[in-house]
């Protein structure tokens, strides 16, 4: 076993460290990396992976054949090999760079770290900045991020058992500007906690707050093909039949609401709030950000 594991290994390494095609291997080395660190930011197509993969491969394929036979290098193979990548990558990187210009969207419950509201201009108080663990007893629901030409959106929903959320309430509401139970009468329930800048229209206070939320489930049965291979992503709709991302829109009437941040903007909003439901079972982040 020792003998295999130490044939596989300096076969890698002859692979990645010596000639031929030693800076080729590492330029995909790098590329991989990229697109992993980049992912977040770029919604790449199925066709991109495929593309990617396919050179890869073919490129170990031809140093193993130069290393294992001791044949010769093929003169013109790198160019060939070269000319025929870019000639498909760069109209697919193209068009991936479009769509996740128009916008890029995470749904996966384990990234909800990102989905927790943040702030470089320093907007979250540091008790409200998303923890590196939840508290026991509390569970990711669903986790939203959208990002698009126009702004910014993302919903946190968390379950626990009514002792823990009531905690983080505590929390929530000492660190609050103000808050009000929503629903129709909202706009008359306000009440602050603590210090702010009033904005003259107090209507604005309530204004940028939904009535409702949605919880993404995902449904890896109706996983489809073609969209990824075109943008890498797959249907976000109410049909739980036919939608990898499956959206269920809850009214938040009765819950109450605690804004930790807003610039009572109209035009360019950006409101940061947490919501409570009345058997304090349930904990909902909101950042809505919208620069146009």
């Amino acid at each position: 076993m020792e003998s295999v594991n130490a044939t596989v290994f300096n076969l890698l390494e002859e692979i990645v460290f010596s000639e031929p095609y030693r800076k080729s291997i590492w330029f995909f080395i790098i590329l991989w990396v990229l697109t992993f660190f980049f992912s977040d930011y770029i919604s790449y197509s199925g066709v991109y992976y495929l593309i990617l993969l396919i050179a890869t491969i073919v490129l170990l394929l031809e140093k193993y054949r130069v290393i294992d036979s001791e044949k010769t290098v093929r003169k013109r193979f790198l160019s060939y090999f070269y000319v025929i990548f870019f000639l498909c990558m760069l109209p697919t990187l193209t068009v991936t760079l479009v769509f996740s210009a128009v916008g890029i969207s995470h749904y996966h419950t384990q990234r909800w770290h990102s989905t927790w509201p943040s702030s470089k201009a320093g907007y979250i108080p540091s008790l409200l900045q998303a923890p590196k663990s939840l508290p026991e007893g509390m569970k990711v629901v669903s986790s939203a991020e959208v990002i698009e030409l126009g702004g910014s959106y993302s919903c946190l929903v968390l379950d626990g058992d009514e002792s823990t959320i009531s905690r983080y309430e505590e929390t929530v509401k000492s660190n609050a500007w103000y808050s009000f139970i929503n629903g129709r009468d909202k706009d008359t329930t306000v009440e602050a906690l603590n210090s702010f800048t009033y904005p003259k229209d107090k209507n604005v206070l309530v204004s940028d707050i939904n009535n409702y939320y949605e919880i993404i489930t995902i449904q890896r049965q109706n996983w489809k093909l073609f969209p990824w291979l075109i943008d890498g992503r797959q249907s976000v709709r109410n049909d739980s039949n036919e939608d990898y991302y499956y959206s269920t829109r809850i009214s938040d009437e009765k819950y109450i609401v605690y804004v930790v941040y807003h610039n009572f903007d109209y035009d360019q909003p950006r409101v940061i709030y947490f919501m409570f439901n009345p058997e304090r079972t349930r904990m909902v982040t909101m950042d809505i950000d919208v620069w146009h």
